[in-house]
């Protein structure tokens, strides 16, 4: 049986939060769906925009505000009108990933928690799986707190989640199916193998130093594995960043998702799932800014 130690415990990280993402803005390029958007998502998100006129209105001048730099999102083909700009925490995400400002687009770095932006300036705030490393509750509620307020009237959040299966797997069952071969990418052994510790005592989160413990204890030998499913041995050795980090993540079942969207001020308008392998559990959603408020400040 697989053993795990210290879910909810404070991790005692040999590495801060900074450093994680350095190391991670320095991965990207080993990185791979469904952690990294495929060509699918970006179609999807991609039309999505493609309904451009109906969802922002007939307003001159249109702004987007993208969580983050996923390059994948910020290359998309985006409505003509309409100027981007990204905003990161992390200085070498920028550096390593942004594919580079242009006329239309830009990146800035700052904390989501604090966007350095007016109220109602933006007609639309996206991101790719953003909900998943803030802290949560608090920090979850805050960046909800700080989109709604930086969206216009009628403005429109789209976001693609990272939802755990209503029904938990257990770690063992997801480390019995990659030896089996029925898990397609060694990133969506990570995805799975976090999703059941985090089900596994239905915790409000999982430290990635968790996933990584649970990794080790299996005793696979990553050259082995990397050779027999025709991965790269650098992609299975993605898995060592989480070593000692500190970093948490949080994998809300879709429900629930949705239901902290609603509370802070967002009705859902669709949703649109993609065929990929673990595509069922990274839903893209579209959600309208709620002109009543938030559930809480109705109340």
């Amino acid at each position: 049986m697989t053993r795990v130690h210290g879910l909810q415990q404070p991790v005692q990280a040999a590495l801060d939060a900074s450093a994680f993402w350095r190391t991670l803005a320095a991965q990207w390029p080993l990185l791979g769906s469904p952690v990294r958007p495929c060509a699918e998502d970006v179609r999807i998100v991609e039309e999505m925009l493609a309904t451009g006129t109906e969802l922002f209105g007939t307003a001159a001048h249109k702004r987007a505000w993208l969580l983050g730099v996923t390059p994948e999102i910020a290359a998309a083909r985006w409505l003509q009108d309409i100027d981007l700009l990204a905003l990161e925490r992390v200085g070498a995400m920028i550096d390593s990933v942004w594919p580079g400002d242009t006329d239309s687009r830009r990146a800035i770095c700052a904390d989501w928690l604090h966007a350095p932006f007016p109220d109602e300036s933006f007609d639309l705030v996206i991101g790719d799986g953003c909900l998943t490393p803030v802290g949560f509750p608090d920090e979850l509620s805050r960046l909800l707190t700080s989109v709604y307020r930086c969206l216009r009237r009628d403005g429109y959040l789209m976001l693609r989640l990272f939802c755990r299966p209503d029904v938990a797997e257990t770690p063992d069952a997801v480390i019995a199916a990659l030896h089996s071969g029925a898990i397609g990418s060694f990133h969506a052994f990570k995805w799975r193998l976090a999703m059941a510790l985090q089900g596994m005592v239905d915790a409000p989160d999982v430290a990635v130093d968790a996933v990584w413990q649970v990794w080790n204890a299996a005793r696979i030998d990553a050259r082995a594995l990397a050779e027999a499913r025709g991965w790269l041995p650098a992609q299975v050795g993605t898995i060592d960043v989480y070593r000692g980090s500190p970093a948490r993540n949080n994998f809300m079942r879709f429900d629930a998702a949705i239901g902290h969207l609603r509370r802070a001020g967002f009705d859902l308008v669709a949703t649109r799932i993609g065929s990929y392998e673990l595509a069922e559990r990274c839903p893209h959603v579209l959600l309208k800014k709620r002109q009543g408020g938030s559930e809480a400040s109705a109340a």
